[in-house]
């Protein structure tokens, strides 16, 4: 396949001005790119980007006001910080923060546009498609419930005694949000699947397994989560991911096998290393958390 995506996030001010003076006079721009008008550049946030990269776009320019003249005030900077941030994870993730672009531009400016965006293609092309390939869910609905009694049973969540132990070892009812297993749980065996608070705390679940190991009937509650939400998204609901489903799409894109993996680029120039010890404690995901909350 030789079609490039390249997604273009158009700030709808100065730079859309110029893109359509562009368009007015049939200008050459690349049909590989897609334009996607937005209130503010600013508004593109780090979730996002990410989320165009997993289904596929090989190259991303963030189009914005030159600093000092945002309509919103802030946008430009927030721009500017939320494509540093993912620059720095989409190449420890192999992408390459070379396919991630910010650029500013002012109404007259639109022959330069024309330059740069033919030039970025270039680059794309030389790089080569993204190697991310998205999973795709396979199945239907029917075979894997013919109803949600298939999901309960497969788990055996009626066996939960209803005796809280889940709920007061969970991070997230410990950090005060209304959120109870045990009450998922009950509402879903009751059939109350159709409910958005459930919808909701489904996708907020954080499958850490805590409540697992609490369970006194050993009920895995994480892979029920896992099946409900599989569940939802054959159903083509609404999901809830949290933090606009950076994460889910984080996990998405690590499973891609052609991905080679920076897992030491994010370390700075003064860690040191015992090369003698045969012990090796890796973060995991800790890295990309601290990015993406800075």
């Amino acid at each position: 396949m030789d079609d490039y995506k390249i997604i273009l996030f158009l700030c709808n001010w100065g730079p859309h001005v110029a893109f359509q003076a562009l368009q007015d006079v049939k200008a050459d721009i690349p049909l590989e790119v897609k334009m996607v008008r937005v209130p503010c550049s600013g508004r593109i946030n780090k979730a996002l980007v990410l989320k165009a990269f997993e289904k596929g776009a090989d190259g991303i320019v963030i189009m914005g006001c030159k600093p000092g003249s945002c309509q919103h005030g802030s946008g430009t900077d927030t721009a500017v910080k939320n494509t540093e941030a993912i620059k720095k994870i989409i190449d420890i993730l192999g992408i390459g923060e070379q396919r991630l672009r910010f650029i500013t531009f002012v109404p007259d400016e639109h022959n330069e546009m024309l330059t740069f965006l033919q030039d970025f293609r270039d680059e794309i092309k030389a790089l080569g498609h993204i190697p991310v390939s998205r999973p795709t869910i396979t199945g239907s609905v029917e075979e894997i419930s013919d109803s949600v009694e298939t999901i309960v049973a497969t788990h055996d969540v009626a066996a939960c005694q209803d005796c809280g132990k889940c709920t007061s070892a969970c991070p997230l009812a410990l950090a005060g949000k209304p959120f109870s297993p045990r009450a998922i749980a009950s509402a879903i065996i009751a059939g109350e699947i159709d409910n958005p608070d459930i919808k909701k705390d489904v996708w907020a679940c954080l499958t850490c397994g805590v409540c697992y190991e609490r369970c006194p009937s050993a009920v895995n509650f994480p892979n029920f989560i896992r099946d409900m939400r599989r569940f939802y998204s054959l159903r083509k609901e609404d999901t809830y991911e949290v933090h606009g489903g950076f994460f889910h799409s984080l996990m998405r894109t690590m499973a891609s096998p052609d991905l080679e993996f920076k897992r030491w680029g994010w370390l700075s120039d003064d860690i040191k290393i015992d090369q003698k010890n045969s012990t090796l404690f890796f973060g995991g995901c800790a890295n990309f958390f601290d990015i993406f909350f800075k």
